[in-house]
């Protein structure tokens, strides 16, 4: 709505309150309640402003929006009991029903929101798959999950399709190893309350790693006997990458194609999501050099010279 409409009504309104003051035949309970009224109704829009200008996160400024629609709800409702309580009881029912059914997607992601938060069943910076997105949650509040997706994409999903689907989640906690004194550095440093502490912070220490599996199905044609060679040149090129070394497994073997599980691994789910696309590449270029490059060098020989001569080459 336009600004010069905004100021039109508040015009009306207050023309209206001064009207109540001085000429209505009302009770002084009722008059306060319809300028009280009229006032939250007023600074509704000038609060959201200022609300929004000093908080940068959307959850405080809802929370401040509500909470002032709440303030109003019931004043509005106290001054339609003293005005008439018969009305009230009447019109109450059909407003429940109403707003039931108007708002009934948004209870629904509000409440399907406050599960997830409670329940930990992923939280922001995890790798998941849900509703056949997969991707790194990126934000969760009442109303939506944010994900991004390997391409960059950011998809946002409502609450309530979330917690009522199925969710694969490649982020875990696993508990880290620590390497145990040997008995000669044991009785050198002869420190035992710290070598107790160490084995109670083993038992405690956890370590954030994601492990994203992906199905690849492989042409029957390839070498088996050369399979776990070539993979494991391209999993070293990428050990420091991702910080662990990827792995693999042989899954099924159909229709003359072999399927195997590649595992990737990282402690931080961000590197994957970045370097998996090179990484899927480098295994194809690996695996299929022959099938990629064929007639490469007929192709290059039947093109004309000139496409392959420099700037300085011509001049």
């Amino acid at each position: 709505m336009k600004k010069k409409y905004y100021f039109l009504i508040y015009l009306i309104l207050s023309i209206v309150a001064i009207l109540v003051i001085y000429l209505s035949t009302w009770t002084q309970v009722e008059k306060n309640l319809i300028v009280i009224n009229i006032i939250i109704y007023i600074i509704r829009k000038p609060l959201s402003s200022i609300t929004a200008f000093i908080f940068k996160k959307r959850s405080y400024r809802m929370i401040v929006s509500i909470s002032i629609n709440l303030i109003w709800i019931v004043f509005l409702f106290w001054f339609l009991i003293e005005f008439d309580s018969t009305l009230f009881f009447a019109i109450v029912p059909f407003l429940v029903v109403a707003v039931s059914l108007n708002f009934k997607n948004i209870i629904n992601n509000m409440v399907s929101g406050a599960l997830l938060l409670s329940s930990d069943q992923f939280e922001i910076g995890d790798l998941i798959e849900t509703n056949e997105i997969q991707g790194i949650v990126k934000e969760i509040n009442l109303n939506y999950t944010k994900i991004r997706e390997f391409d960059g994409v950011e998809v946002i999903i409502p609450n309530s399709n979330v917690y009522g689907s199925t969710t694969v989640k490649f982020t875990h906690y696993k508990f880290k190893i620590y390497e145990p004194l040997t008995r000669e550095e044991f009785r050198k440093k002869r420190h035992y309350k710290e070598y107790i502490k160490l084995i109670n912070k083993t038992l405690s220490a956890k370590i954030k790693t994601t492990i994203y599996v992906k199905k690849l199905e492989l042409l029957g044609s390839l070498n088996p006997n050369f399979l776990d060679e070539m993979l494991m040149n391209v999993f070293k090129v990428y050990e420091p990458i991702f910080g662990i070394m990827p792995d693999y497994a042989i899954d099924t073997t159909r229709f003359e194609r072999v399927r195997i599980n590649l595992y990737v691994k990282s402690g931080n789910p961000t590197i994957i999501l970045n370097y998996l696309d090179s990484f899927l590449r480098d295994i194809l270029f690996t695996l299929y050099p022959n099938r990629i490059y064929r007639d490469w060098e007929e192709y290059q020989k039947s093109l004309p010279e000139t496409t392959f001569k420099s700037e300085g080459d011509e001049k």
